[in-house]
């Protein structure tokens, strides 16, 4: 799916609120090797001392080949097609095919409380 300006737009400002500590958004809003289309994704960053320790974690939302949205929370770098830990990036979270940008926010806010449910 691509979208219109004004669409992306929307969705920026509706990320942006949705995941109001992440900074650095960046999209894509075209078929290529890398995306099905529409792919947003933002930057939490952990500040440490300790070089070892991964930091950068990522919020992406994208349309899929489906045109449906899905999202995911990595480390490292943002999802794409090739994500791998071989690259340097690692999936944390991924949620399920959902109709609308809203439903997929839903849910992976969702699915980020169980993580760290499973952490407390």
């Amino acid at each position: 799916m691509i979208l219109t300006e004004p669409e992306i737009q929307q969705v920026l400002e509706r990320v942006q609120v949705a995941f109001s500590n992440f900074t650095n958004w960046e999209y894509n809003n075209e078929k290529n090797g890398e995306y099905f289309g529409f792919s947003v994704w933002g930057e939490f960053e952990i500040k440490t001392e300790e070089l070892m320790i991964p930091r950068r974690f990522f919020i992406t939302l994208d349309t899929n080949h489906e045109d449906k949205w899905q999202g995911c929370l990595t480390i490292g770098l943002h999802s794409y097609l090739w994500s791998s830990a071989d690259v340097g990036d690692a999936h944390l979270v991924d949620t399920e095919p959902s109709e609308t940008l809203e439903e997929a926010i839903s849910a992976l806010k969702a699915k980020i409380v169980e993580l760290l449910a499973a952490f407390s």
